[in-house]
C-alpha cells in the first residue's frame, strides 16, 4: 500500500523525489534483511533516505545547511535541516518524526509545530516547508489492513500541502526489539508563510 497525493502545486516537483524515496526504503531493507526497517530510526535516517531519493531524482541537496533570514532589524543566520533543489525550484526543509499508535494517528500539533519551526529558517519569498515523518507503530501484534487503510484514510485528512505513505506487505510484520510493529512510514509537509 503506497500513494502521495500533492495538493499544492508548488510542491509538485518533489513527486520524482517521493517516488524514489519508496525505492530507497526497499533498497535499504534488501541489502539489511527483514530484520530492520529504516524508519525506524530517528527523523536524521529518514532524511537522509529523503536526500538520497532527491539525488537519485537529479536534485540536489545539502543537510543542515546555513541560511540568512529577513528579520525588522535586519538579517540573522539560520539552519534548514535539509535544502532540496533541481534547477528551477528550491525548498528548505525543517524536519521532526513521530511514531504515533497505529489507531491514533493525532499528527495535527506536530504539523504545526514544524510548520511554525520552518518559519525561522529563510527569507520569507524562499518556499520553507515543514516536513513530519510518521512511523506507526502497534504493540505486541501487526496491524491488520483495515487499520491500514484507515491510517491512509487518517493521513489524507490532515491539512498538509503532500502527503506520501508506504505501507509495504512485506513490512507489515516487522517488529522491534520491543516488540512493537511499523508497518511503514509517511511523511507529510506543510507550506510554512511568513
Amino acid at each position: 500500500m503506497q500513494g502521495m497525493i500533492i495538493s499544492n502545486p508548488k510542491l509538485e516537483f518533489l513527486r520524482p523525489v517521493l517516488e524514489r524515496w519508496f525505492d530507497c526504503i526497499d533498497r535499504y531493507n534488501a541489502t539489511r534483511g527483514d530484520n530492520e526497517a529504516p524508519f525506524w530510526h530517528d527523523e536524521k535516517a529518514n532524511l537522509g533516505l529523503l536526500s538520497t531519493a532527491a539525488w537519485m531524482a537529479e536534485m540536489v541537496t545539502l543537510q543542515n545547511t546555513p541560511t540568512r533570514k529577513q528579520i525588522e532589524e535586519g538579517e540573522r543566520n539560520a539552519r534548514a535541516d535539509l535544502f532540496i533543489a533541481n534547477t528551477e525550484q528550491r525548498a528548505y526543509l525543517q524536519v521532526t518524526q513521530r511514531w504515533p499508535k497505529v489507531n491514533n494517528l493525532n499528527l495535527t500539533q506536530a504539523l504545526q509545530d514544524i510548520t511554525a519551526d520552518a518559519k525561522r529558517i529563510s527569507y520569507a519569498s524562499d518556499l520553507k516547508l515543514g516536513c513530519l515523518f510518521v512511523a506507526p507503530q502497534k504493540a505486541m501484534q501487526s496491524a491488520t489492513p483495515e487499520e491500514l487503510q484507515d491510517m491512509v484514510d487518517d493521513l489524507q485528512k490532515e491539512r498538509c500541502c503532500t502527503v506520501a505513505w508506504y505501507f509495504p506487505y512485506a513490512y507489515r510484520k516487522l517488529r522491534n526489539e520491543a516488540g512493537h510493529y511499523h508497518p511503514g512510514i509517511a511523511v507529510l509537509f506543510k507550506e510554512a508563510h511568513g
